[in-house]
């Protein structure tokens, strides 16, 4: 991570999940009450509209342009949300960038609002050309950002392991609910993983 999407973070901060999808599921159940207000990508990816709308939050659409998510185009009001839920790397599924004036917006008004920015990066590996971009949360210095990442796109979808790198004030508790819904992922899977990285193979 630190050295691919340019994230400093300690082994504590990360969480294994059994996909993204568990992990949506579990930030809509430990960050979010029923009913607050979530800015959500549109269009965007229907399996995060699921896991957020499963756990009874209201979603605030936010339209999609050529630069990515787009708050300009909300209301005060609309703004005042509890989490923004982005793919900044490759918008799901049209595909674009987040420009970097749009970041910095983003990473402002999670400070202001004492809100999170969930940051998909689904297939930040991908590039057609060049280094893959860094990650949003690499230019976080208020630890806003809750970085969710998958095997499942470079390897294969069947490997349900993922991972999401929690603020240090969030880790503990996302990792004791994480233990409470099923206690953990397939141990052999993850040993099969990081002997393969750990190999080179991955890179």
């Amino acid at each position: 991570l630190n050295r691919t999407r340019g994230l400093e973070v300690t082994s504590k901060q990360i969480i294994i999940v059994s996909g993204t999808q568990q992990a949506l599921d579990l930030l809509s159940r430990v960050l979010l009450d029923s009913r607050d207000p979530v800015l959500f990508e549109e269009p965007g990816y229907p399996g995060a509209r699921a896991a957020f709308m499963g756990g009874g939050t209201t979603l605030v659409p936010v339209p999609v342009d050529h630069e990515g998510m787009n708050l300009d185009a909300l209301s005060t009001a609309q703004l005042d949300a509890r989490a923004a839920y982005i793919t900044p790397a490759h918008q799901f599924p049209l595909c674009v960038t987040m420009s970097l004036p749009r970041r910095l917006a983003l990473l402002e008004w999670a400070e202001a609002c004492n809100a999170w920015i969930i940051e998909d990066d689904y297939d930040g590996d991908y590039r057609f050309g060049g280094k893959p971009l860094s990650a949003l949360a690499s230019i976080d210095t208020s630890e806003r950002v809750i970085y969710v990442g998958t095997f499942s796109k470079v390897l294969f979808p069947g490997l349900r392991i993922g991972f999401v790198v929690m603020p240090n004030e969030l880790a503990a508790r996302f990792a004791s609910a994480r233990g409470y819904m099923d206690r953990q992922s397939p141990i052999l899977e993850q040993a099969t993983l990081a002997a393969f990285m750990a190999g080179g193979h991955y890179d």
